[in-house]
């Protein structure tokens, strides 16, 4: 059974529970970071530390360290205890920071202690931000992006429109071009975003830079969406340079074929060389079921009179091919060739 892009039934099975799941670790980690910052204004009382060490403990998995800070205080002369350090979630595990907690609050040192306003059972040690949230969020990147283009997916709804109409237009040295589909910039944005983010993420939790103070995360930050906006403007350019442009030189009965697949650089064939041209349905499934794509193949002549295939592009509909099929065919004046003569080839 396949699933419509847009169906009901895609958006309850796959996009909510996505989007509950990921958005709700996002709202954990923002409103971590929100009582924090709010730590700043809250009033304070000295208190003393009674606890400070690093312990094993069991879990499904094994053991881990944890580190467990423990201290009281007073308001109003009302005596209080405390084991939060900060509102930071999963600070225990990294070994810097945990040896830098150590130091920072020994066991019977006097510390200041920020109690919630009107609710002073609430208690932390750390006042204002560091950069744990913004590295945490970095971490989540790819999940938030795979919950975007879910959400991309589900809302677009193919349109019934007129019959496809190849578009073809002279670039200044004359030939006649196509521009094919390549990676477009909001993926090429979205794979530096996560790239970017991931290597920031693994970097901070190796240097120590969850812990760092918040102008480290913002600055990370700022380099993340610097790649992402280097990578849209590199890709637009590409675009605007003609790199996925299909040309015809009617001059010297030459076409020039874009990168696709295996063909990292672009490639220049003699309109003698072509034998014929052939759009070929490509299956999801050995059974030949379900079609996925329709790649334009090319048979060509070498040097040596033997036959080889040359990919031109995929296409996810049937009439985009046919369209360019036919327009390739019009002007290289080649019949269709038969998939028997495609897999000799």
């Amino acid at each position: 059974m396949s699933v419509r892009v847009g169906s009901p039934l895609l958006m309850i099975v796959v996009v909510l529970p996505v989007t509950v799941l990921i958005g709700g670790l996002d709202f954990f980690a923002i409103s971590a970071m929100v009582r924090q910052a709010q730590v700043a204004s809250w009033p304070s009382a000295q208190g003393t530390i009674t606890r400070s060490e690093v312990v094993m403990v069991h879990t499904s998995k094994g053991y881990r360290r944890e580190l467990k800070l423990a201290y009281t205080y007073s308001v109003d002369g009302q005596p209080y205890e405390g084991d939060k350090h900060s509102f930071n979630a999963g600070s225990s595990g990294i070994h810097r920071y945990e040896e830098e907690q150590l130091a920072r609050y020994p066991l019977g040192a006097s510390v200041p202690v920020y109690y919630r306003p009107g609710q002073p059972s609430e208690a932390v040690l750390q006042a204002g931000m560091d950069s744990w949230g913004l590295f945490t969020l970095m971490g989540a990147m790819p999940f938030n992006l795979v919950m975007f283009w879910l959400w991309v997916v589900v809302r677009w709804t193919p349109k019934k429109e007129e019959p496809f109409r190849l578009s073809t237009f002279i670039r200044e040295d004359g030939s006649e071009c196509v521009t094919l589909d390549g990676p477009r910039p909001a993926i090429r944005v979205s794979l530096a975003l996560v790239g970017a983010s991931q290597a920031c993420f693994a970097l901070g939790g190796f240097m120590g830079g969850f812990t760092a103070p918040l102008p480290v995360g913002v600055g990370t930050w700022g380099v993340i969406i610097a790649c992402g906006v280097l990578a849209g403007r590199w890709a637009r350019e590409r675009l605007k340079s003609g790199h996925h442009d299909l040309r015809l030189h009617t001059q010297s009965r030459s076409l020039s074929l874009p990168p696709f697949s295996e063909r990292k650089h672009r490639l220049d064939v003699r309109w003698r060389d072509v034998r014929s041209l052939r759009v070929e349905p490509q299956f999801r499934t050995p059974k030949r079921e379900q079609v996925s794509s329709y790649h334009l193949t090319l048979r060509l002549s070498t040097a040596d009179g033997e036959a080889r295939q040359e990919a031109i592009a995929s296409f996810p509909d049937q009439e985009e091919a046919d369209a360019l099929a036919h327009w390739l065919r019009t002007h290289l004046q080649v019949g269709e060739g038969t998939p028997e003569e495609l897999r000799s080839a």
